[in-house]
Parts: structure tokens; sequence; C-alpha cells
């Protein structure tokens, strides 16, 4: 077998091939003459790829640029009123200011604050502010509000900017700073378009409205920064406020104490306790004054312009009650006999408390069967209509407790009746505050 192998493996080696003449081969018809060649590089394509990689480095350069220096990373509202906003960029420079009203126009004018750094831009806004007259002794208080979508940027930004006017103030400068870092959502402009205000002042009213149930965007939406911050005292959350608010346009507190324990006949030296607070009531600025002497709590309003007495309540302090019936100066006890001769027909006092019990069950019922827009703007709209009937009747309501105390004040009513009638007030409005959860839970909004 190996030999076979051998003799076949010689007889190929032995095989002459023809000598073929390349040339000739290239004019003969239908045949295909395939030639080796050594290839080389295509100088286009290394161009095309140079090409694609520069202008890729030059899109990473430039999304690098574009989110550090054209993107809107913070939104700053400075509010007097005027009302301006600023667009700020990642590297906390100005992008574009915006003029929310006249006033802003005549602050802003002649100036360019595109380009400059947020502390900078705000100095020069405050300095044109009290320049123009915006901002003085009777109103020195501004509103900074931060929008960043990172709440631990958005309070970086708001203490940088409160420490900023910080220095302001503590150069000599008499101004109030309330500062907040909000979030603005498409409901919130809505309704701050609405009311024809800023989304920082409307997020600062709802602050106040959630501090007293009593307030309302339409009552409060046309007073000044300042009176709002005089409104706000110390307690109001998620708001800081820096410097105190002028009240130099009005009396002042301690004015508002002598007028009330004059119109009371005792000595400022005779009271216990006492505790004096700014409010907004029927389209006034008015001074709440309450204090305790002779086992007696004393309410008042005063004016806070004119010092004029709006309103004058005092009764037994309730943890003193018994004991103040038993002393020997309760000028009532001598009188005790009166009471019924001078007692008025309780009948009235309940048939009206079920005609605002049925009243308020009714606005829960007609609640609950709401047909809901699906336009979000209408539901806003809806939800505010029938917010405003809950609040006319919780108006109703506190004007008859004011009316049951008075009675009860003038002897007309016993004790007993008096708190009778009070904890029916209470069940009516326990209604109402279920009517306007069910509200909010239908309308998927909450102010």
């Amino acid at each position: 077998m190996n030999k076979i192998k051998k003799k076949i493996k010689d007889s190929f080696n032995n095989i002459k091939l023809p000598d073929f003449d390349e040339e000739a081969l290239k004019k003969r018809k239908g045949m295909v003459y395939m030639k080796n060649e050594k290839k080389t590089p295509k100088k286009g394509l290394i161009i095309g790829l140079s090409t694609c990689l520069v202008a890729c480095v030059c899109l990473f350069i430039g999304l690098g640029y574009f989110n550090n220096n054209l993107k809107v990373a913070s939104t700053i509202g400075i509010d007097v009123n005027p009302s301006i906003e600023l667009t700020i960029n990642k590297n906390e420079k100005v992008l574009d200011v915006i003029a929310n009203n006249d006033d802003a126009k005549i602050i802003l004018e002649g100036m360019d604050l595109s380009g400059s750094n947020i502390n900078v831009a705000v100095n020069a806004l405050i300095g044109s502010m009290v320049r123009n007259g915006y901002i003085d002794e009777l109103a020195n208080s501004i509103l900074i509000s931060v929008d960043n979508p990172d709440s631990a940027e958005s309070e970086r930004l708001r203490q940088k900017i409160v420490d900023e006017l910080n220095s302001f103030i503590n150069s000599g400068n008499n101004i109030s700073v309330v500062s907040q870092s909000i979030s603005s959502n498409s409901d919130a402009e809505a309704l701050a378009k609405q009311y024809g205000i800023s989304v920082g002042k409307l997020e600062l009213i709802e602050k106040l409205i959630a501090k007293n149930n009593l307030y309302t965007y339409e009552g409060l939406k046309d007073l000044s920064i300042n009176e709002l911050n005089l409104l706000l005292g110390d307690t109001t959350e998620n708001v800081t406020t820096s410097g105190s608010a002028s009240d130099k346009a009005y009396i002042g507190k301690n004015k508002a104490l002598e007028i009330v324990y004059e119109d009371a006949g005792i000595s400022a030296s005779d009271v216990t306790t006492s505790k004096v607070e700014m409010d907004y009531d029927d389209g006034l600025m008015v001074y709440e004054v309450e204090f305790y002497y002779n086992s007696r709590e004393y309410d008042y309003e005063v004016d806070a312009i004119n010092g004029a007495i709006i309103k004058a309540e005092n009764e037994y302090d309730d943890d003193n009650h018994t004991s103040s019936n038993n002393s020997s100066n309760n000028s009532s006890s001598s009188s005790s006999n009166n009471q019924s001769t001078t007692s008025v027909n309780t009948s009235g006092i309940t048939s009206t408390l079920s005609d605002y019990s049925t009243e308020a069950e009714s606005l829960q019922n007609s609640i609950n069967s709401l047909t809901i827009p699906s336009n979000r703007s209408e539901t806003i709209n809806l939800y505010w209509e029938w917010k405003n009937k809950i609040e006319t009747l919780e108006n109703k309501l506190d004007r008859y407790e004011d009316e049951l105390e008075r009675m009860y004040r003038n002897s007309q009513l016993s004790y007993n009746d008096y708190r009778t009638f009070d904890a029916q007030l209470e069940s009516v409005e326990d209604i109402l505050d279920r009517a306007e959860d069910i509200l909010e839970d239908r309308t998927n909004y909450d102010d």
C-alpha cells in the first residue's frame, strides 16, 4: 500500500504545466482574469472616521456646555410687589429675568442681568426696589421662593441667597426676608394665574391658610408681602424669616394693649397673661388681643390702623368657672333670679342649629354626587366653587357662635344651655369638615 501511495505522489510531482502568456490571456474573450493586488487603506475612510470622532467629541462637549450654561437649573421668585422671576443655570448664572407685573418693569428698566451671578442679581434688584420706594420703613418685607427639583439643592440655594441678604441687613438696611423652598406644578401655576399672583406668593398664602382656616385665597391675594409677613407670626412651618416686618403703618401692639385695658377698666399690672397678634378680618388688618383678669378671659379685635375697637368679649375661663360663680365679688350672683326672666327662647336656637345641620348635610350629599370633569382646570374651578360654599356656611356658624357667647355673657343663656348649643355647632362643623375631605378626594385637589 505504501508503495502505491509513493508512486501516485511521484506522478503528481512530475507533472509540468505549460507556460502562460499573461498578456494573451487578458485578450481572450470569455476568460476571467484574477489579479492579486496588495490593498492599501483608503484615505477617504480615514478622513470620515476622523470627522465622526470629532463630531462625537464636539457633541459631548456641547451637551456639557448646555447642561452647565444654558439649561435652567433653578427658578428664583422675588416678591415685594414688584414680582420678578429669575431663571439660573447650574453655575448659578442668570439666564432670564421675567417681570410678572407692571411694577416689576419699573424695577428692571435699564438693567441687564443676563450672565450675572445670582447674588449680584438679587442685590441689584433689591437695591432698585429701595431706590424706587417699593421697600421703605413702612413696608420692608421681601419674599424669596426657590424652585429646584432637588429639594436639598433648593434648600442650599435658598440659604445662600438668605445669607447674602442677611449681610445686607447687618449693614444697617431695615428689611425682613421671608424665604421658602417651593415645588411648582401645573395645578399651582393654574391657581396662581387665576388669582393674578406668583406661584411663590400663592404658596405663602397656602401656608397661612393652613395656619388659620378662616383665611381664603380671595381674601389674601391682594395683601402686600409685608402684610402677609405680619400675619405669619412665629408659628408657620416651612418658612424662614430674617429681620422683623415693619408695623410702622399701624398703631403697634403696645398701643393696642393700652386701648383694650382702658376699655376693660383695668391696669396692665393686674393682667396675668396677654397675647397680641396681627390678623386679617373682613378686609381689615386688626390686632387680636387676648388676656386674663379676675378669672375671666377677654378677647378684643382692634383696628390696626386707627385703634377702633371692633370686637370686645369676655367670659369665665372654663377652668375656673365653678370657683368664679361661687366668688363673693361675682356681680352676676346677685342677679341669678333675673337669668330666667331675661333668657331667650331656646327653641328658636335649636331650630336655627337644626337648619344649619340640614344645610351642611345637603352640601355633603351634593359633593358626593358631583360629576367631575376630565379637564383639570375645570376640576380646580369646580373645587373652588364648592369650597366657597363650605366656607360661606362656616362663616355663618362662626357668627352664630359669637352670638351665643354674647347671649351667655348677658345672662340670656345658662351655662348648661350655652355648652349644649356649642356642642351642636361643633357637630355641624364636623359635617362640613367631612364634606371638605370628600371634595378634596373627589377632585384630587388640596389647597
